[in-house]
C-alpha cells in the first residue's frame, strides 16, 4: 500500500527523535478515521529503542491542518457546558488530574505543556498552585489567557525558553504523542524540574483492551495527528537515561469516551455509511443509561491498568 498525502499537505520521512534510527518496521498503514481528512498514513516501529512512530509525517508546519476548529482538546470553560452532567463529568475528570498530581505531596510551581484551553491549569491555580503553560494553538492559548487570565507562552516547549529549575511539576497531558520531536520535550523537561519535582505523561496505552480488541482501528493511533506512540517499558528506560525515577503509572482516565470512538471506527470500517443499526448502536453506547451500567467494567479496567490512556509518573532524582 502506497502513502498519499494531499497535494497542500507536505510531508517528510524523518529518523526516531529517541535514537536516530532511520530504519523501521512498518506495522500498518491507514487513514484519518477521525475527521476524514485526505491521506493514508504509516506507522513503524524502531527497531533499536522500541519507540513507535509515523513515517512519513506532516511535517511541524502542515500538521496543523489536521486539526479542525472543533478538534476535541479545543474546549471551553467547564462553566459554559449546556448540560449540568457534561459539567460534573468534566470536572471529575480535571480533578481526577489535580488529586493525582497531588498525591505525590507536592505543591508550588507548576508548568502544562500543550496546555490548550487552560481547563485544567485553571483547576490547579485556584487549588493555589503557581501556574505556567505551554500552547502552540494560537487559538487556545488565547482562550487561556483571556478566559481565564493564566500565564500562558503562546509556543512549543523548547522555543518558551524558560528558565532552568523553574518547576516543581510538569505535565504532558495527552500531548507527547502529537509532538514532533518527543525526546527532545523529555530532555527540556527535565531542565525544567526542580531536584525532586515530578513528570507527569499521559499517553495512548499500548497495552490497553481496546488496543488488543480494535487493533488498526483502535482510537489511541489517531492518525495522522499522534506522530509517536510509547511502549510501556521503552518509555520507562528512556525516563530512567535522563535520571528520573519512574514511580508509577495509573490509568486514571475512563476509557468509555475513547472505546465509543474505537467501537464507531470499527463500525464504519465494516459497514455501508448508509446502515442505521450501526448509528443506534453508537447512541445507545453514549447514553447515561449504559454509561452507568458499563462504568463498573471500565473502572475494572482501569485498576487492571487496561484503558486506552496510562500515565506516567517520574521523580527527578538529585
Amino acid at each position: 500500500m502506497s502513502t498519499h498525502y494531499p497535494a497542500e499537505v507536505d510531508s517528510e520521512w524523518a529518523p526516531c527523535d529517541r535514537c536516530g534510527t532511520t530504519a523501521g518496521r512498518i506495522i500498518f498503514e491507514g487513514p484519518d478515521r477521525l475527521y476524514h481528512l485526505p491521506g493514508t498514513f504509516r506507522v513503524v516501529e524502531c527497531p533499536v529503542c522500541g519507540w513507535i512512530r509515523q513515517n512519513p509525517r506532516p511535517t511541524s508546519e502542515t500538521i496543523g491542518y489536521y486539526y479542525p476548529a472543533d478538534y476535541v482538546n479545543f474546549v471551553g470553560a467547564i462553566e459554559d457546558e449546556p448540560s449540568r452532567l457534561r459539567q460534573w463529568d468534566r470536572r471529575y475528570g480535571i480533578l481526577k488530574r489535580r488529586w493525582a498530581v497531588e498525591s505525590f505531596g507536592l505543591s508550588g510551581r507548576i508548568l502544562d505543556v500543550g496546555c490548550a484551553t487552560g481547563v485544567f491549569l485553571h483547576e490547579m491555580a485556584k487549588a493555589g498552585w503557581s501556574v505556567t503553560g505551554v500552547e502552540p494553538n494560537e487559538r487556545a492559548a488565547a482562550y487561556a489567557q483571556h478566559r481565564f487570565g493564566l500565564p500562558v507562552h503562546t509556543e512549543t516547549l523548547r522555543r518558551a525558553q524558560l528558565p532552568d529549575e523553574s518547576f516543581d511539576v510538569v505535565t504532558f497531558w495527552d500531548v507527547l504523542e502529537h509532538v514532533h520531536t518527543p525526546w527532545q520535550d523529555l530532555v527540556e523537561a527535565e531542565r525544567l524540574l526542580v531536584d525532586g519535582g515530578l513528570l507527569v505523561i499521559r499517553v495512548p496505552n499500548l497495552e490497553s483492551l481496546g488496543a488488543r480488541l480494535f487493533g488498526s482501528l483502535w482510537l489511541g493511533w489517531d492518525l495522522p495527528r499522534h506522530l509517536y506512540l510509547f511502549p510501556r517499558q521503552a518509555l520507562n528506560e528512556a525516563l530512567s537515561e535522563l535520571g528520573l525515577v519512574v514511580e508509577g503509572h495509573r490509568c486514571i482516565a475512563s476509557g468509555h469516551s475513547a472505546f465509543t470512538l474505537s467501537l464507531r471506527f470499527y463500525l464504519e470500517d465494516r459497514y455501508s455509511p448508509s446502515a442505521a443499526w450501526p448509528q443506534s448502536v453508537l447512541r445507545l453506547s453514549q447514553t447515561l443509561p449504559i454509561r452507568l451500567v458499563l462504568a463498573p467494567f471500565f473502572w475494572a479496567l482501569g485498576r487492571a491498568g487496561l484503558s486506552s490512556v496510562v500515565t506516567f509518573f517520574a521523580r527527578k532524582t538529585a
